[in-house]
């Protein structure tokens, strides 16, 4: 047989292969996407330092907007779900809203200047309709993992494998920015502000064309009935799932773990970094430091990612989750008592601080696909936009908490982000503030994080009944679900 036409025998059920070309291509979308909505997570610092809009009220408005846009992803799971197209339910999206997103991120990074109350206002509309046409991309993208293989290895390598190339697009987009910048800046002499556009504009450009191969070269394969529920009967069966509940809370508390990595890639290396170089520009600081900073974490993030296959073969997925967790934490306290002044020496700890994020990524989406057969097993129904907007859910939740704790804490350590770093340094309090985020609070991220997976009970052994038996139901047209013990 050839690649397209050639299957897998898992406990004697039958699943066909999905070819590498389209693997590739499914995973390289995620390059596109993460290329684009990694330009956002220098937002907060794009509106203090940018558009001179104080650090309370930035946080404020991205935590908001955020919030709003988490609360959305469930509906549009809900959309997801009841679509019913020639493309199938979740492909369809591949190939009508990546042109829409790049037109609200360049928007959102155009170099306009009103006063400061229409600013803001300005800021609020496009961040928020921004956040709508991304996540009716990124659910139905999500959701496609759950359906284009009905194998749970296949599914694993998909995800690891998306999860690696995917994040190649934030790793080029953040480390090679300011790069750009510079380029834009000192080259073609762009402005402050225009110079930061046109870089995001190089981004956006190559994101939105590698966003749209993924349409072209994928298909479904686990193929369910039209979903005709209601909104509210859907999202009624979430708690039923208690690995999916799990998933919800720790996800939700990793969202302070990632203010270290808010405060990290911009204020630390444009404020922190500076103080220990005050001889060089700041231009020079953002395009040198800011690839150096970023490499070791993504390629910490990466080494994560491509042990997680490894290490779930001999261990449970929530033994490795709450190992490398701990390894976080452990990383985080002794990075903060070394100290910056060393920087070689703390860019190598925060190689390890990294680590448990591909891990966490990797696992936690892999739960995702899990619950959706744990919850087809319990239902009869399979619910890949709602669980996945799950997915969505937690990451966009966790960019609001760790975004207002930011802007919190920056704004109690005094922070002003009208001085220029050429020429003014920030407050002692307000570096010692930045390091604490970037240590500290990050540690104590991890160690919420993985408490609530103390409780999974969702193992390898019952996975596998649960898939073979879905299947079995599938294929024999059963689709009323089992007795609840």
């Amino acid at each position: 047989m050839d690649n397209t036409s050639s299957a897998t025998d898992n406990n004697n059920i039958i699943h066909e292969v999905v070819p590498l070309k389209e693997k590739l291509s499914f995973a390289f979308t995620n390059t596109g996407q993460t290329m684009i909505y990694g330009l956002f997570s220098m937002l907060m610092l794009f509106m203090t330092d940018y558009l001179h809009i104080s650090a309370s009220v930035a946080g404020l408005i991205i935590t908001l907007t955020r919030i709003f846009d988490a609360v959305n992803d469930p509906i549009m799971g809900q959309i997801v779900d009841k679509t019913n197209t020639k493309w199938g339910k979740c492909r369809p999206y591949m190939l009508f809203t990546p042109i829409p997103v790049a037109i609200f991120a360049l928007l959102m990074f155009a170099p306009y200047r009103f006063d400061k109350a229409a600013q803001t206002a300005y800021a609020v509309i496009i961040y928020l309709l921004f956040t709508i046409v991304y996540t009716a991309n990124d659910i139905p993208y999500w959701s496609m993992s759950s359906v284009i293989t009905t194998d749970p290895d296949q599914r694993t390598k998909i995800i690891t494998l998306t999860r690696l190339i995917g994040g190649l697009g934030s790793g080029l987009c953040i480390g090679g920015f300011w790069y750009v910048n510079k380029f834009f800046r000192n080259v073609l002499g762009a402005g402050y502000h225009t110079g930061f556009f046109y870089s995001a504009c190089v981004f956006i450009v190559l994101g939105t064309a590698i966003m749209l191969q993924g349409f072209f070269n994928t298909k479904e394969r686990a193929v369910s009935s039209h979903n005709k529920e209601s909104f509210f009967s859907n999202l009624k069966l979430i708690p039923k799932s208690k690995p999916l509940m799990l998933n919800i809370i720790g996800g939700s508390l990793y969202s302070i773990m990632l203010v270290g990595t808010t405060a990290l890639t911009t204020y630390f290396i444009k404020w922190n970094v500076k103080e220990l170089f005050p001889d060089m520009s700041s231009v020079d600081i953002m395009s040198i430091f800011t690839p150096i900073v970023g490499i070791l974490p993504a390629i910490a993030t990466v080494v994560g990612l491509v042990t997680v296959p490894l290490l779930i073969k001999k261990f449970e997925k929530k033994d490795v989750l709450i190992a490398s967790c701990i390894l976080g934490v452990v990383v985080n306290v002794v990075a903060y008592f070394v100290g910056y002044k060393n920087l070689y020496v703390f860019l190598i700890l925060r190689f390890f601080a990294f680590l448990p994020m591909g891990t966490w990524s990797g696992i936690t989406t892999l739960f995702i696909g899990d619950s959706v057969d744990h919850l087809e097993y319990l239902t009869g129904k399979r619910l890949e936009g709602t669980c996945f907007s799950i997915l969505t859910f937690m990451g966009k939740f966790q960019n609001s908490i760790n975004v207002a704790i930011t802007g919190l804490i920056l704004t109690i350590v005094g922070y002003n982000g009208a001085l220029d770093p050429d020429t003014q340094s920030q407050s002692a309090l307000t570096t010692a503030g930045i390091f604490f985020m970037v240590t500290l609070v990050s540690g104590l991220g991890y160690l919420l994080a993985m408490i609530p997976f103390f409780f999974y009970k969702l193992d390898k052994k019952e996975l596998e009944f649960i898939v073979a038996e879905n299947l079995k139901r599938r294929q024999s047209k059963e689709a009323a679900p089992p007795q609840q013990q």
